[in-house]
């Protein structure tokens, strides 16, 4: 059963998303005849391969042909901390993931437009609250409340021939911003939204997993080695984020946040030249290749965490914040889906309205480690968060002692395989060092699960 939080929920967006989703399912008994007419071009996904239900017997394809697709991702996460942080011991945490893509043109004939719907349930325990300590978390599933609910929900209008796009809703902007493909394989949260981004200021955070508010963004591909993305949405309330569901509503958020994005492939730019093994015999592999800048603030001024002025008032600042991230394919085994992605990314932020001064990251992903296991993914990587002198006030008053450490640092090591079609097994370790800049240093092990049905 999904729950209302707030007793809202996205209801102008949701409702000609309803209205979409029952066009598409009702076309999809004519699908075959829908595929003919409308000359669908777009390539389903390999669902005997990837899922675990597989095609249901011919009617996913059916509703993809019909402008539908839908997909369901239960991940499911057991870790145990084994020595420092807070205490001893395990929890698990888990998150069920329903998300509709829905094809405009496919379905009423809407030229260029699109719509997104995805609703999530988290469950479980709190592992990092109760166990570690981490300032910077230590499991991306783990939410601050479990609810269930719509999380993102949107629409989108493509034009110039597809080289812009405008989407309007609800809006996460982890689903964009600040990304590396090829971070995505770890379970620490810093290798998706960077820690110092993801930190909330003294009045507002972002529009990130677990909480997303209403937001729009434009994203422009002048070129196929260049695009620039620029998005506004709703702040989060810090007050509120730790009873937040998976949504916010408008009424309920604070300020604004703004943010941009520009970047660009070397190697389709021709800056670099392709590394070992591409190249050769590529059919349809696709080298990871991306450099990107972005900057964000927020509106109106939050006050400052410690500085106040004579009268004793606290002093207020601009938050805001940059980042550079980098990622790329350095080698391929030829005439093969397997290869080796590096990735790096620092940002930084005004260091006066919110606790970390900056945060930086880097690692590498070996997509098909050994032969014959070309799903499976090998994954090293760390992360380190700095708090600034106001931060690092704050965290002494909340913590009640003296911290020993300005800086938190994270290794992760992982192993992804892919045991059965649509069944992932993952095991992974990690070593947090000054959890929380004043805890003894974590050693957490476990394994994630994850079932793509």
């Amino acid at each position: 059963m999904l729950i209302r939080r707030n007793g809202t929920v996205a209801r102008p967006v949701t409702l000609l998303l309803a209205v979409l989703l029952a066009s598409g399912l009702a076309g999809a008994v004519r699908a075959d005849d829908a595929a003919e007419t409308a000359g669908v071009v777009a390539e389903a996904p390999a669902w005997p391969e990837s899922t675990l239900s597989g095609d249901w017997g011919g009617a996913r394809q059916r509703r993809f042909d019909a402008g539908v697709q839908v997909d369901l991702v239960y991940t499911a996460d057991y870790l145990r901390n084994h020595r420092g942080g807070l205490q001893r011991g395990g929890a698990y945490v888990g998150n069920l993931n329903l998300a509709v893509q829905l094809d405009g043109e496919k379905l009423i004939g809407w030229q260029g437009g699109s719509a997104y719907l995805a609703l999530i349930s988290n469950s479980g325990g709190r592992f990092n609250l109760n166990k570690v300590g981490s300032f910077m978390g230590v499991d991306n599933l783990e939410a601050p409340v479990n609810r269930s609910g719509v999380f993102e929900a949107w629409l989108q209008q493509s034009f110039l021939d597809d080289r812009a796009s405008l989407r309007a809703g609800l809006y996460p902007i982890d689903s964009e911003f600040y990304v590396t493909d090829s971070s995505g394989v770890f379970v620490h949260p810093s290798f998706g939204m960077a820690a110092e981004a993801a930190d909330f200021g003294s009045l507002a955070g972002p529009s990130i997993y677990a909480t997303s508010s209403y937001g729009a963004r434009l994203r422009l591909d002048p070129d196929p080695a260049w695009y620039a993305m620029l998005a506004v949405t709703r702040g989060i309330a810090s007050e509120r984020i730790d009873t937040a569901g998976p949504n916010m509503s408008w009424q309920r958020g604070v300020g604004s946040m703004l943010i941009g994005e520009v970047g660009f492939s070397p190697l389709k730019s021709g800056l670099l030249v392709d590394p070992p093994g591409v190249g050769e015999d590529d059919g349809d592999y696709s080298p990871i290749s991306k450099l990107a800048v972005g900057l964000w603030r927020f509106s109106p001024r939050f006050p400052q965490l410690s500085a106040v002025d004579a009268a004793g008032e606290p002093l207020s600042s601009t938050h805001w914040g940059a980042y550079l991230l980098a990622e790329q394919t350095v080698y391929r085994v030829p005439a093969t889906q397997r290869d080796l992605t590096l990735f790096a990314r620092y940002g930084f932020t005004d260091g006066r309205t919110s606790t970390l001064g900056y945060s930086v990251s880097a690692g590498l992903s070996f997509r098909g480690p050994f032969a014959g296991r070309e799903n499976d993914t090998f994954g090293l990587a760390a992360t380190r968060a700095h708090a600034d002198p106001q931060g690092r006030l704050q965290l002494a008053s909340e913590a009640g002692v003296p911290l020993s450490s300005n800086n938190e640092t994270v290794v992760e090591l992982t192993y992804q395989a892919q045991v059965l079609p649509g069944v992932a097994v993952q095991p992974l370790i990690q070593r947090i060092f000054n959890p929380g800049l004043y805890l003894p240093d974590s050693t957490v092990a476990g394994v994630r699960l994850q079932l793509t049905l």
